[in-house]
């Protein structure tokens, strides 16, 4: 139980919240009038001096978990913190005690007299206004959005960054339907493929109609805007058109992200930032976009252990109340195809590992997104801190590497090691890459030979950079 000292505004504000969330509590007051009226509301109220050894030993003290000492004045909170201090060695009692302090000065005071908790009124109310001006920016902006897309006549092309991911995809199918709420038509633009079985389960159980870039008229649209990228460099917006409108979360290079509205912010997901727009314009979110949105949030923030913010926690508790557990368990671990199933069972057949660094070449594959899928499998391996899986499809090489060695930032290295042969890049914990089969004209026509120079090129040339293996050089 809680035992609360002093029922000023403070106090009495306290006494409410700990009452609705059905916490016994008993409070201590000096004021006669006070003390009738919290009886009067229900309220388990003592009168008297908390700063006496004697009225505190007449509460429920020996029950009391937690004492709060909510009084203004800080002499009487150092007489009551001494008061308790006695009684803790009198009667043998250890409560978590949590005062109250004016500045960031007598807090010190205050915790040097054996308070554990110190609640600063000045800095809650910075921390409250804080919070208020972040949700005024959210709704500025999304005020800002909405008066953009009134003011259009034409159609509004959604255009993903290449290859859309979980959080692209839905990001993207958020502003659709904010769009939808204004009257403005739009299509999902994005270009490479949607391969990874979670991608393509979001498609599916969304019924997400999306539009390869290659067989629209870029012309066909007004207002262009980018989801979940910022500029040119890895979507398919053609360079000699400006986007209208960029919504990201990712940071790009300063001055080369240029639009008429932009919203890029360092937040986990660009999900976050839509989940809002339409949480401010009082749409009424579906089931299955509520739980796409929490799958974005949860896959791009890795479970939040890679750079969410106080933003993405506050998105996710607004839309957990309105998702199905069972849709995004399906999400989270769609069925895996025969054809992946033989890609990761290659890849364990052929893994290699130095050091915590795993290598697998899995050989020719069908499906090139089951090479990632094996890579992410591989670095669940006892003793595994970053994997590189990579095989061969069509005419190219393709890599996925996966770390979870936070010292490492897998997409910048395999950037810097494969881009002279081919190109390469991602995050810090996941990266990729193709290597055009031409780099071994050599070896093409004898498969033995092949696997040992891209074995060479990729594995060993992988090693030597992160220090797993001596360099031939």
């Amino acid at each position: 139980m809680y035992l609360l000292f002093g029922c000023g505004d403070l106090g009495f504000a306290l006494a409410k919240k700990l009452k609705e969330n059905e916490i016994e509590l008993q409070i201590v007051e000096e004021d006669e009038d006070k003390v009738r009226q919290l009886d009067e509301l229900g309220f388990d109220a003592f009168e008297g001096d908390f700063t006496d050894t004697e009225i505190i030993k007449q509460t429920e003290v020996e029950e009391a978990e937690v004492i709060l000492i909510m009084a203004s004045g800080s002499q009487t909170v150092e007489r009551a913190l001494g008061a308790i201090n006695q009684l803790k060695l009198d009667m043998e009692i250890d409560p978590i005690i949590v005062a109250r302090a004016r500045d960031s000065i007598l807090k010190s005071e205050i915790e040097n007299l054996g308070a554990d908790e110190v609640v600063v009124i000045s800095d809650m109310f910075a921390e409250y206004v804080y919070d208020k001006f972040q949700q005024f920016r959210e709704r500025i902006k999304e005020k800002k959005l909405k008066k953009l897309l009134q003011n259009i006549e034409g159609d509004l092309a959604i255009v993903l960054q290449d290859n859309p991911d979980p959080d692209s995809i839905t990001s993207g199918l958020a502003l659709q339907d904010y769009a939808d709420s204004i009257n403005v038509r739009s299509d999902l633009v994005y270009s490479g493929r949607i391969g990874h079985q979670q991608n393509r389960a979001l498609v599916n159980t969304l019924e997400a109609e999306m539009l390869k870039a290659e067989d629209i008229d870029f012309d066909d649209y007004e207002v262009y805007a980018l989801v979940d990228v910022s500029t040119h460099d890895n979507c398919s917006l053609p360079e000699d058109i400006e986007p209208t409108i960029i919504l990201d979360h990712h940071s790009a290079v300063s001055g080369r992200i240029r639009a008429e509205y932009e919203d890029v912010i360092e937040v986990g997901a660009t999900a976050t930032i839509l989940a809002n727009y339409m949480r401010h314009a009082d749409l009424e979110i579906s089931e299955s976009l509520a739980t796409a949105l929490v799958f974005a949030i949860l896959t791009d923030t890795m479970n939040f252990t890679r750079g969410a913010t106080h933003l993405d926690f506050t998105t996710l508790e607004h839309l957990l109340p309105k998702i199905s557990n069972e849709l995004l368990q399906t999400f989270q671990s769609p069925p895996l195809s025969a054809d992946t199933l033989e890609v990761i069972r290659k890849a364990i057949r052929s893994s290699k590992m130095k050091g915590g660094y795993l290598i697998s070449n899995v050989g020719e594959v069908k499906d090139r997104d089951a090479i990632a899928q094996a890579a992410d499998y591989l670095l669940r391996r006892e003793g595994t801190l970053t994997t590189l899986v990579y095989g061969i499809e069509s005419d190219a090489i393709y890599m996925s590497g996966r770390t979870k060695d936070v010292r490492l930032h897998i997409g910048k290295l395999m950037k810097e090691i494969y881009d002279e042969i081919g190109s390469a890049g991602g995050h810090p914990t996941a990266g990729g890459g193709r290597i055009p089969l031409d780099a071994f004209e050599p070896s093409r026509d004898n498969m033995k030979a092949l696997r040992g120079a891209i074995d060479r090129a990729i594995g060993r040339k992988f090693w030597e950079a992160v220090g797993a293996l001596k360099s031939e050089r």
